[in-house]
């Protein structure tokens, strides 16, 4: 088992040889000990193994070598077996009686009862692989995993449970038959040592080096030990321990000390004491229940269990993959798993981590109470100390885009995860993305520290009620809540991604292009033996980012007042139906900063063609930032996914990026603008070569028939190169260059999570109506005026690609390699 594994980079060259050797070694020594076990039965006219565990071990051996096994080898060994074990049922029959004069009843009809033992075990053995090897749900699937050709199915850890099962059964059984026998015959030292290191070569010592040399994919061997460990370990000591907290909690109390009296101190200490106290009754309380298995024990197909190109969903096992991003799977009704919980929430975890850092604080000295004569001078410099930090806090006061971090690769004008969230000063996030990585997402915040509201994707009611109702279960606590926005017909996804992120000194608002998963953030998977990464980024994205501080009335705002940036994400919130305590919280932040940039959003839904959301929103946008009575337009898109793509949306685009709306904008279109527009998506040959290969492609999407329509723009086409090699693409990003009717030069950039399509953009059904499939959100962002004017241009000459700088980093090579000839990569 195992032979046809396809094992990841990091792992030994020599891993298949090691293995069979080990194998070999093994099943050489159980060869043995089948021959020794019938000679010895012979010699001593009995017969060696128990009835149960030699109906379990034939069944087992029938089973795999019919049903489990692929190679020659392996239905060799197994075959081999069985022939042997043809003599074992020999001497049991012939002597069995003999041994069974206590229960003549079980003597007389020996044969008949391990016959249909046998036929029992296969039956339970045959249901047992069925259910474990079955291809559309399989049970711990694995990449570099293989079975009858399907990737995932993994028979080396089926042959792991199943044979240390038998095994058990089979020593308890000896022993058994040696104390009701009252003697030993049947057996032998010889036998005994050929038994044991046949164990300990095949099971023992080969699982452990698969585990050593590929551990992602064998991390049930490690739990298995651990979790033996620590039952032996823990339950003597669990009440000494409960006794000794208790203790220490009421010596931390000096005598004499009521809880108001220490309220009345006008330090922290006393609240601390009660935080500390909770959590270890938390804690305490969730050390009664089962361990649950470790968190980072890679049993299941997720991006926290394997490495590098191997660290995907596996494609036959995600029909969502068309609308997914890596790490998790988008929020349906066929993906809610009862079992596995809907947010994985570890909460004794989470408890932990509070109580570590309440404790630290706990243990630092406490400083000595000021005087009253120091207790002025001490409120000046603790408000210096304050405003420095405010100051240090808002970075981005007029807004900025940054590359995602990546792995491996130099940094230039990037940003992690942790450096945009700021968790050390974060008090409430609101997040929506069409996927989460939850795991990794509670490392990054937890909601126990951390008020959060996530906007995710779940389409249909029932979906909703169940994932809600699932999330109660799991025990999310009230500091996390869940929210969907309308998803009415004909709105199919929500796919905006926003953060608003409410800091004490300001708002950070955050549109990135990426969901909330690792690799879109630029991270890859960790090597369990060292903790640290081993391979580089395998995805990128962009974000734009604006701090607003705090109004300094510390009042809600007028909408009124808003500039249009303001207004639109309001509205956009609003539609989305989030409360009114998050819209009030957003009009406490000052806006005055923001005139300059514009927020484009589509709301999901039927909306009438004035409504200014969408392509509307976007015309409306430049023509308020006095972009608009454009004379010449270049537009150069990054998408991740391309719908079917016509001529028809791309003339409306068009249209809109020059700031014109209404029935007669599309008469200014030029008849050659595809000559003008350039969209970058990577061909085959560029996903096969980059970091993760093509299993990185399920996020990057175009269906064939889309392609091969009559009509599809193929001429605009350029494969999609990162300037940073291998990395491949997440970004929504349109760049827009041209020359106004007065001969002025523009530029401006969008990002944000529409993809180039109908269903981001909004459908024209009618002259007075228009459909949003989808649920999207950007920003609109101008290059500076002092920028253009340092352009040395001709009279009519659109700006070069390097305007940008400063702007944003183009992530692209550009103006990009036309395909000519080549494919691009086609989702299936």
């Amino acid at each position: 088992m195992g032979s046809n594994d396809i094992p990841p980079p990091h792992v030994s060259p020599s891993y298949h040889t090691i293995c069979t050797i080990l194998l070999g070694s093994g099943g050489l020594l159980w060869t043995t000990t089948y021959v020794l076990m019938i000679r010895q039965s012979l010699r001593d006219r009995t017969y060696s193994m128990p009835i149960l565990p030699l109906a379990m071990n034939f069944a087992w051996e029938i089973i795999f070598s019919l049903y489990v096994s692929e190679t020659v080898q392996e239905k060799t060994v197994f075959a081999t077996w069985m022939i042997l074990d043809i003599g074992l049922v020999y001497t049991m029959i012939e002597y069995g009686e003999n041994e069974w004069r206590h229960a003549p009843i079980v003597g007389w009809n020996i044969g008949k009862i391990f016959f249909a033992g046998t036929l029992w075990w296969c039956w339970a053995l045959w249901a047992f692989c069925s259910w474990w090897l079955d291809p559309d749900s399989p049970v711990n699937p694995k990449h570099g995993k293989i079975h009858v050709g399907i990737i995932g199915l993994d028979t080396t850890e089926l042959g792991y449970w199943t044979a240390l099962v038998a095994q058990v059964v089979l020593s308890v059984s000896l022993l058994a038959q040696i104390l009701v026998r009252s003697h030993s015959r049947g057996t032998s030292y010889v036998i005994w040592a050929s038994r044991f290191f046949g164990s300990l070569f095949g099971l023992v010592v080969y699982y452990h080096y698969c585990y050593y040399a590929w551990p992602e994919a064998h991390g049930y061997v490690r739990s298995t030990s651990i979790n033996t460990g620590w039952k032996m370990a823990s339950s003597d000591d669990d009440e000494d321990l409960k006794r000794a907290i208790v203790m220490s909690l009421e010596d931390s109390q000096p005598a004499g000390t009521t809880p108001s009296s220490s309220a009345n101190t006008g330090t922290d200490s006393a609240n601390e004491d009660e935080d500390l106290r909770r959590a270890i009754a938390l804690s305490l309380q969730e050390s009664e229940i089962t361990n649950r298995k470790e968190s980072d024990q890679p049993s299941t197909v997720d991006c926290a269990s394997s490495q590098g190109r191997y660290a995907f969903p596996l494609p036959h096992l995600n029909d969502y993959q068309s609308h997914n991003s890596l790490g998790s799977i988008p929020v349906t009704s066929a993906s809610i798993k009862p079992s596995s919980g809907l947010l994985g929430l570890d909460r004794k975890a989470m408890e932990a981590e509070r109580l570590a850092r309440l404790g630290k604080r706990k243990r630092s000295p406490s400083p000595k109470r000021p005087s009253k004569m120091a207790i002025k001078p001490e409120r000046e410099n603790e408000l210096s100390r304050d405003n420095t930090n405010i100051h240090s806090l808002i970075q981005y006061s007029r807004g900025s885009i940054k590359r995602t971090w990546a792995f491996q690769h130099p940094r230039t004008d990037d940003i992690k995860i942790e450096e945009l969230l700021q968790p050390s000063t974060l008090n409430i996030a609101v997040l929506s993305a069409f996927d989460f990585d939850v795991d990794w997402m509670f490392s990054k915040l937890n909601p126990l520290d951390v008020k959060q509201i996530w906007i995710m994707n779940a389409k249909g009611e029932d979906t909703q009620k169940k994932l809600r109702a699932e999330a109660k279960e799991q025990g999310i606590p009230p500091t996390l809540k869940i929210h969907f926005p309308p998803m009415d017909k004909p709105i199919q996804r929500m796919h905006s991604k926003l953060m608003l992120l409410f800091h004490s000194s300001h708002l950070r608002i955050a549109v990135p292009t990426a969901n909330l998963t690792k690799f879109d953030w630029g991270e890859t998977n960790k090597d369990p033996r060292t903790g640290e990464s081993w391979q580089g980024a395998v995805f990128e994205n962009s974000v734009f980012i604006i701090d607003l501080p705090r109004r300094k009335d510390e009042k809600v705002g007028n909408r009124e007042e808003l500039s249009l940036f303001g207004k639109d994400l309001l509205r956009y919130l609003e539609a989305q139906k989030l409360s009114k305590n998050v819209v009030e919280g957003v009009l406490k932040f000052d806006f005055s900063e923001t005139h300059h940039v514009a927020f484009i959003h589509s709301i999901g839904g039927e909306q009438v063609s004035s409504a200014r959301t969408g392509l509307l929103c976007l015309s409306s946008a430049l023509r308020e930032l006095n972009l608009d009575h454009v004379q010449i337009l270049e537009l150069d898109y990054a998408a991740s996914s391309l719908g079917s793509l016509k001529v028809p949306f791309l003339k409306r685009l068009y249209a809109a990026a020059s700031g014109e709306s209404g029935s007669k904008s599309l008469t200014k279109v030029p008849h050659n603008f595809l000559d003008r527009m350039r969209i970058y998506f990577p061909t085959r040959d560029t996903v096969v070569k980059s970091t993760g290969g093509e299993d990185c492609g399920g996020v990057i999407i175009l269906n064939r028939s889309s392609y091969a329509a009559s009509g599809f723009p193929k001429q605009c086409m350029r494969d999609y190169r990162s300037t940073r090699p291998g990395v491949l693409s997440h970004n929504k990003i349109l760049l827009a260059r041209g020359v106004k009717e007065d001969q002025m030069p523009f530029a401006w950039v969008y990002i944000g999570s529409a993809n180039l399509s109908e269903s981001a953009w909004g459908k024209q059904k009618t002259a007075q109506s228009a459909s949003h499939a989808n649920w999207e959100c950007g920003v609109l962002v101008p290059v500076a005026e002092e920028v253009l004017k340092k352009l040395d241009l001709a009279e009519g000459e659109v700006p070069p690609m390097s305007v940008f700088k400063g702007t944003l980093e183009v992530p692209f090579q550009h103006p990009g390699e036309m395909y000519r000839g080549k494919q691009p990569w086609f989702f299936n």
